[in-house]
């Protein structure tokens, strides 16, 4: 196997481990497996990301994260997703407005030995407060 193709199916196998993150995370909301997909230095410690996304998950049950793109070269992968969800619970100190919210977020995973070591993410935030009412 020549180097190319091997960084080929290196690339292809960190594509398929992000796609399966969002789903079961995003998708799922399945908050169990996220030490399968994260050492506890990919972000903020999986703890706190479980907080996070529990908090996060009761706000908006209905959440569904739609992959957009999804780009991969040696171990990085970097996606592109659309969010949305309904205000049904309470966000970050607003009541439930049983409004539709959408949020876009790009973020950049870094892959070492099948297991995601390092997560930074741009997400449009003020876009989702505004429409949550939390801010103007």
């Amino acid at each position: 196997m020549s180097l190319s193709e091997k960084n080929s199916s290196q690339e292809k196998r960190n594509k398929i481990l992000v796609e399966s993150f969002i789903e079961e995370i995003f998708n799922k909301h399945n908050l169990s497996v996220i030490e399968n997909y994260l050492t506890p230095q990919a972000g903020k410690g999986n703890e706190g990301f479980k907080q996070f996304l529990s908090a996060f998950f009761n706000a908006f049950p209905d959440w569904h994260a739609n992959l957009e793109q999804i780009v991969a070269e040696n171990n990085l992968v970097v996606i592109f997703l659309n969010g949305s969800g309904t205000h049904q619970g309470e966000f970050q100190g607003m009541p439930p407005t049983h409004k539709p919210v959408k949020i876009r977020s790009a973020d950049l995973y870094r892959i070492e030995n099948g297991i995601i070591v390092e997560h930074r993410d741009v997400v449009d935030q003020i876009n989702l407060l505004q429409q949550t009412g939390a801010t103007l």
